[in-house]
């Protein structure tokens, strides 16, 4: 590790001493985001700081939004540096991720705040439910050259999986019958844990890879942007546990004729499959995030706004790697990414003290229509701060979403 720092360090020296037209980069980004669909700021604060959670407050949440809730966080920091020597770039970057990423129906919201009481003769779904939880280190080597008016850079990373947690179920009902005389659950889920062993947050519980590719070029006098990144998986270690169960349950109560002569007997289930759910030590493999992004962007002969950017973004993360590499797993890739397409336009706003950079958007994981602002300042040296729902920053405790990210970048 130490040569391999050594050599990274040495060879920007190199190629500074061959030529006088070397560009350097250092970056840094941060990035925090809380986004659902559904819940809102005041479910976030009372989950983090506690408080009395009423009747009409259980009710709102669950009537927030659709049947699908969508939940997802990430807190990211990355340090940066490149290097650009005759037309052709060099980079690696490093960062910190931690990600979640949620879905869940209304139905299980009923069930956690309400129970099964108010549903008697009724059934529950809580099928389609995902839970994912990841954190791990990013190391990127990135590469990019230009050749007449197009411009190709490809990036490959190096994953050092920390902790993962998910919790699939594929199939979930519960149906209560009058009066509460019988239950009938029925279930198929999965679930994987890395090693939990160790506390540390830094443990290295699996490795991975992940590619990124992207491309510009000119076309008349606009510029076309399309790239993917973040495209791998994480192969976690053989000490990680996983879990399948696939059941019925028929639960029929208990007639007590004296409460002191209770016993295990006198419970009637009855377990219409053999397949309790049980736990193994062994690999399995996990999806991190991919994105892939178009757009299309050009100048504007307004003295304020002197650019305009029109594009859309797509996530691909599927659940499990249980299927051979098609095009229905490509489609499940988009699907179990719990994102929806996002189409956002984008100007500059150019003033004496500082860029502002308006963006509209609608969709996304929350699937509404968001209006994002950033702050930049300095040209060769820069800061930037911004959000991405600068609406949600005025509506306190109805917010559904809360973002922030910074950039410092340092050319010399």
């Amino acid at each position: 590790m130490k040569k391999l720092l050594i050599i990274l360090l040495s060879v920007p020296q190199m190629l500074s001493a061959q030529t006088d037209v070397n560009k350097h980069n250092i970056e840094w980004n941060t990035n925090l985001l809380f986004e659902s669909s559904s819940l809102d700021k005041s479910f976030l604060n009372t989950m983090l700081y506690g408080g009395y959670i009423t009747d009409s407050i259980k009710t709102n949440w669950i009537n927030a939004g659709g049947n699908n809730n969508i939940l997802y966080s990430e807190i990211s920091n990355g340090l940066s540096y490149t290097f650009e020597i005759n037309n052709k770039t060099f980079g690696f970057s490093f960062a910190d991720r931690n990600i979640l990423n949620a879905s869940f129906t209304d139905d299980l919201l009923r069930l956690a705040f309400e129970g099964n009481f108010h549903y008697q003769d009724k059934t529950l779904d809580f099928g389609g439910t995902s839970i994912r939880a990841d954190r791990f280190q990013q190391y990127t080597l990135s590469y990019g050259t230009s050749f007449k008016k197009v411009k190709v850079s490809t990036s490959v990373s190096y994953l050092s999986g920390n902790h993962h947690l998910s919790y699939i179920i594929e199939k979930g009902s519960l149906y209560t019958a009058p009066f509460g005389t019988s239950l009938d659950i029925a279930y198929d889920i999965s679930a994987f844990v890395s090693d939990t062993v160790s506390l540390n947050p830094f443990e290295n519980n699996g490795n991975g890879l992940s590619f990124g590719l992207s491309t510009e070029f000119q076309f008349k006098e606009h510029t076309i942007h399309f790239l993917f990144s973040d495209l791998g998986f994480i192969m976690w270690d053989p000490t990680s546990i996983t879990l399948a169960a696939d059941s019925n349950f028929t639960f029929s109560g208990i007639e007590l004729d004296d409460f002191y002569s209770f016993n295990d007997s006198l419970i009637d289930v009855d377990n219409s499959t053999d397949d309790f759910p049980s736990s193994q030590k062994g690999k399995f493999k996990s999806y991190i995030p991919a994105t892939f992004h178009f757009k299309i962007s050009g100048n504007t002969d307004y003295k304020y706004f002197k650019n305009y950017t029109l594009g859309l973004q797509g996530k691909w993360q599927p659940y499990l790697d249980d299927t051979p590499l098609s095009f229905a797993k490509i489609g499940q890739g988009f699907k179990e990414s719990n994102f929806k397409t996002l189409y956002y336009m984008q100007s500059i706003f150019s003033t004496k003290f500082c860029d502002f950079i308006p963006t509209l958007s609608y969709g996304g994981y929350s699937s509404d229509t968001n209006l994002g602002l950033a702050l930049s300042k300095g040209k060769k040296h820069n800061f930037t701060i911004g959000t991405h729902h600068l609406e949600d920053v005025l509506k306190n405790s109805s917010a559904k979403a809360v973002s922030v990210y910074f950039n410092i970048k340092f050319k010399f």
